[in-house]
């Protein structure tokens, strides 16, 4: 890592950052970065196992990694429906795309409730979850989404 440059911190289900080197350090001397996580360099956007390298890059999850499963999801905001394609479901979270523009007023932290449908199986659950954070995308948004008490089990 050089030292001008920024990363991100991916911990616990949660986007950090940006962090500068020496705080990394300062984090991994105090343990505060455990196995697991992840960091982005922010000047080529790669994200990278700060140190043992988990099964997956939570930020490349694909169809696969649902073993071939289609799942939804739909929450309620603003009294308001969305419903959207998971991307990925992990132990640390779920991503939804949604078809459009980026949700006016969802901020990180919201906790929502979002049911989950494992269309393949026809099963659906409704599970806790905390909004982390949105990307914009060509033709929607991927939203990045926390558990509140551990993964969705369907």
């Amino acid at each position: 890592m050089k030292t001008s440059e920024r990363y991100y911190l991916f911990k616990g289900g949660q986007l950090f950052g940006p962090i500068v080197q020496e705080k990394l350090e300062t984090l991994r001397k105090t343990g505060e970065i455990l196995r697991y996580s992840w960091i982005m360099n922010e000047s080529d956007q790669s994200w990278e196992p700060v140190d043992t390298k988990p099964k997956e890059n939570p930020f490349t999850a694909t169809k696969t990694t649902l073993k071939s499963r289609d799942f939804s999801g739909a929450f309620i905001f603003a009294k308001n429906p969305y419903l959207g394609e998971v991307k990925g479901i992990h132990s640390f979270g779920v991503e939804l795309f949604i078809d459009g523009h980026k949700i006016a007023g969802l901020q990180p932290n919201t906790v929502l409730q979002l049911n989950l449908a494992d269309e393949t199986h026809d099963q659906a659950i409704n599970t806790e979850v905390v909004f982390q954070q949105a990307e914009e995308q060509a033709n929607g948004v991927l939203l990045r989404f926390g558990w509140v008490q551990g993964p969705a089990q369907l």
